[in-house]
């Protein structure tokens, strides 16, 4: 079971919720795809992917590097 300490609790929820808007995101992307939708709602759709994107890895790379650095949320990664 994960245990998180206070930052930690605030960047996995943080976290969670990138992920969430990344996988909307992301299926909007691939919905437009399929769809015949104008150049204008097109770029929209786009960029909104696009911003979700990296809104996702950085929240990603932020609560990795807080759970390798802290030991009370590290500790389900190293018990026995």
């Amino acid at each position: 079971m994960r245990k998180h300490c206070n930052e930690g609790l605030r960047l996995c929820k943080s976290f969670e919720s990138t992920l969430k808007e990344w996988a909307y995101a992301e299926v909007d992307r691939q919905a437009i795809e399929i769809l015949p939708l104008g150049p204008i709602r097109l770029k929209e759709i786009s960029l909104t992917a696009r911003q979700s994107d990296s809104a996702h890895i950085n929240a990603r790379r932020a609560y990795a590097e807080h759970v390798a650095n802290c030991l009370v949320c590290s500790a389900h990664l190293v018990e026995t």
